[in-house]
């Protein structure tokens, strides 16, 4: 009898084999010795949330987007990544005035 056989699909994330729900303890102790061996820099397991926000804003995915995709009740939880978007208005003013006058935008 494989894994397959008794595997319960319990909607997690992450999981066991099993499919049953993973300690903290074994998430973090696989995840740094994944890192380890990547030799990458040394981050938290949360942390790859956090990235992940930031990576959707650079892409300029949509706010409601975002925050279904991350669980929140309300795009306001986007106001903690204030600080990566101040850059965006000039990115979008510029591809504003390209489309618009199709050239640069001197904003």
């Amino acid at each position: 009898m494989g894994h397959r056989d008794i595997y319960e699909d319990l909607d997690l994330v992450i999981s066991t084999q099993l499919g049953t729900s993973l300690s903290p303890r074994n998430l973090n102790r696989s995840f740094y010795r994944l890192i380890e061996q990547a030799e990458v820099l040394k981050i938290r397991f949360h942390d790859m949330r956090h990235i992940h926000v930031v990576l959707l804003l650079k892409m300029r995915e949509n706010n409601k987007r975002i925050a279904e995709r991350l669980g929140w009740s309300s795009v306001k939880m986007l106001n903690r990544y204030a600080h990566v978007t101040p850059h965006m208005q000039r990115e979008t003013a510029d591809a504003f005035g390209e489309m618009f006058y199709n050239k640069k935008a001197t904003v």
